[in-house]
């Protein structure tokens, strides 16, 4: 596959039949179209490749169950550079080229779908993912067509906050980057830490990139917590953060959301600097890929990356960015074909009424049990912890719904 700006993802569309379909949709177009924006080139470059093989993924088993109501869909994706601009471009051109064809999108950032999100209002509103789990999304008031595929960062740091609870811990410490995504929680998170009973120590505020680590980890030091939590950082400062917290001898104990529990960077971390990660924990939305014994869906996913990955890390690892990208389309799939079953039309409202209205569902083994949409989001999750040694994350808690 080739991916670039101006590229889309080939279509495998399963032959289906309109016989046996509700009659509203023997009026509908031959395809519909997913469009997204992903960060194929710019700093999160990695992630954005990482997550790209996942449409091709959707497009072969979406329509080899029949799309939705047996029209397939076809997905438009557009490299954006994780500039929320470029984002916003991309999907004003694909709703001027696919039309009322076009029924959802998925953006790339929490910035992108703010910026988007203004647009979305009569013709020109679509059900929008995204890879955000920016808590202000999660307002059907305010964002009525757009969705996280799983908990707010603010669900994620009540999640941590209940596990140091339940861990006897008793004095936190927040370290989180200069940036929305790093403050999203910090007001919650310091609310929930006072009904738990546990002292906020410290809350420091570190660049994303190129952080002073001697600084901020003689704070931590000072501070006197005995768990940290780590918010705002994709590949970098968090690992540099623990390791220089190791150095000087801490016995901290580091917990992270979910954009800082991808295994490839802990074991590419490890292969560089050693097993200082021996210990570190956090929360993830998710299975992880290779936990599959009860997840149906994942094995098929597993089945699918064997036919078309072969020869590539992808034939047997999925990325947990990848798995969220899944997770979304899935949503919107549910979300489409419940609107098209109900022999509803395929209209922005509609579908946001059937997503809004997910209620127990099973999802084939991505979560813990079956999940329902509270505020356009899933607010469940479950600690994981790092061991250098297979170089697997494994649960340490149960599954937490907040």
């Amino acid at each position: 596959m080739t991916m670039n700006r101006r590229s889309f993802l080939a279509t495998t569309a399963a032959a289906t039949a309109v016989i046996g379909t509700p009659m509203i949709l023997r009026a509908q177009p031959k395809e519909y179209v997913l469009g997204a924006s992903l960060p194929l080139t710019g700093p999160f470059a990695t992630a954005g490749q990482l997550v790209a093989p996942a449409f091709a993924m959707a497009t072969k088993l979406f329509n080899d169950e029949g799309g939705v109501a047996g029209v397939p869909i076809r997905f438009v994706t557009e490299d954006s550079g994780y500039v929320p601009q470029n984002a916003l471009n991309n999907y004003q051109r694909a709703l001027a080229s696919e039309g009322k064809n076009m029924i959802g999108y998925f953006a790339d950032s929490t910035g992108a779908m703010k910026l988007i999100a203004p647009e979305l209002k009569g013709e020109n509103a679509r059900i929008m993912g995204s890879t955000s789990f920016a808590s202000e999304l999660a307002n059907p008031e305010t964002h009525p067509y757009q969705y996280l595929s799983g908990p707010t960062y603010q669900s994620q740091f009540d999640i941590l906050l209940q596990n140091i609870k339940n861990e006897g811990g008793q004095k936190v410490a927040f370290i989180f980057s200069n940036t929305e995504f790093g403050r999203d929680p910090i007001e919650h998170g310091r609310k929930t830490a006072e009904a738990l009973g546990l002292e906020v120590v410290l809350e420091e505020s570190t660049k994303a990139e190129g952080a002073d680590i001697p600084t901020h980890v003689t704070k931590l030091a000072q501070s006197g917590a005995d768990h940290c939590i780590l918010q705002g950082y994709v590949t970098g400062v968090w690992p540099q953060l623990i390791g220089g917290a190791r150095q000087f001898g801490l016995p901290v104990k580091f917990k992270g959301t979910f954009w800082g529990m991808e295994k490839l960077i802990a074991d590419r971390i490890t292969a560089e600097a050693g097993p200082f990660l021996a210990g570190y924990e956090g929360v993830m939305p998710y299975r992880y890929f290779y936990d599959r014994e009860e997840a149906p869906r994942y094995q098929q996913y597993a089945e699918l990356s064997k036919q078309m990955f072969a020869g590539t890390p992808l034939e047997n690892y999925m990325s947990t960015w990848a798995i969220q990208t899944m997770c979304g389309l899935e949503i919107a799939m549910k979300a489409f074909r419940d609107t098209a079953e109900a022999g509803l039309e395929l209209t922005p409202d509609n579908i946001a009424e059937k997503l809004a209205g997910i209620s127990d569902w099973d999802t084939g083994g991505f979560f813990g049990g079956p999940v329902s949409m509270e505020n356009n989001a899933i607010g469940t999750g479950r600690v994981y912890g790092y061991n250098p040694e297979d170089g697997l994350f494994t649960p340490k808690s149960d599954w937490f719904t907040v």
